[in-house]
């Protein structure tokens, strides 16, 4: 069962854990953000032990599993006074003015962080899929769903291939219909949702190319992908839909929009000249 105070339940129990679990217990408590964002798999890497003993370590805690401990180490750094950094400060915020300085410190902190960790050669290159392939699909579920529906509404002004459902069930049945020439642009902060990762798999199944985005350049998508897009923040699990992975994710969209509107020169122009003016009509 989840706990808030999980680093003094660490340290109650130090002295009972194994060997193994001495090194989880010792990893969390000195870098608890880096746990937070780590798969079971990375975590038992970085402690330089198996995925059994990580859960023997859970079990030690009286925890659930995996996922209760991350969700009580979430809730448990929450409890401290100070904000993740991608978080807006507003308690030295006296009225409406400062809250508004406090964000847009953290949009443009964000924006710096994103536009250091993009990789623009690879930016480029899933360009140039978006432009060759016979169909673009984006996929995406809570606040990276967000960015895959911002996506579609926006190449849709310049291109007609563009895809995007928000049912999860919808989107892996559309995943399963991909094939070659098809591109699949996956948007996914944290790299572990799990039908993330099975669309990536079942994309790259079907042969069609697979673009993911993701903070996590480690994820267990990676092998079933092309192109991987560095793009987000740390964030756990009560932290989700953070002002840095939404920025960096909408940075990223803007950045790969107009390069395709670059490449398409006069055609691009020519679209949205149409597109715009069927909205236009649409007003009084």
């Amino acid at each position: 069962m989840a706990t808030t105070n999980l680093m003094t339940e660490i340290t109650k129990r130090y002295s009972k854990m194994t060997k193994a679990e001495k090194k989880v217990a010792d990893y969390v408590l000195s870098s608890p953000q880096q746990a937070l964002a780590s798969t079971i798999s990375d975590l038992a890497k970085l402690c330089g032990i198996g995925e059994t003993s990580v859960f023997r370590f859970c079990r030690t805690l009286s925890l659930n599993g995996y996922q209760d401990f991350k969700l009580s180490l979430a809730l448990s750094t929450a409890n401290t006074p100070s904000f993740p950094k991608d978080e807006i400060d507003i308690l030295d915020s006296d009225d409406c003015k400062g809250i508004a300085e406090s964000v847009l410190r953290t949009y443009t902190a964000a924006l710096d962080h994103a536009f250091l960790a993009f990789n623009f050669k690879a930016i480029s290159k899933a360009a140039g899929l978006i432009l060759s392939s016979k169909s673009v699909n984006l996929f995406g579920f809570g606040g990276s769903g967000t960015s895959a529906n911002e996506a579609k509404n926006k190449f849709l002004k310049i291109l007609p291939n563009i895809i995007y459902n928000s049912d999860s069930h919808i989107q892996l049945t559309q995943a399963a219909l991909l094939g070659e020439g098809d591109l699949a642009i996956i948007f996914c902060n944290s790299g572990i949702t799990k039908d993330c990762i099975e669309i990536a798999r079942i994309c790259h199944t079907g042969k069609a190319s697979v673009v993911f985005v993701t903070m996590f350049l480690k994820t267990p998508a990676a092998q079933y992908c092309d192109i991987i897009l560095p793009c987000g923040a740390n964030e756990g699990p009560m932290e989700g839909g953070s002002i840095a992975a939404k920025t960096s994710q909408l940075f990223l969209i803007d950045i790969l929009y107009a390069e395709v509107f670059k490449r398409l020169g006069a055609d691009a122009l020519h679209r949205k000249k149409i597109t715009s003016q069927v909205i236009t009509e649409k007003m009084m």
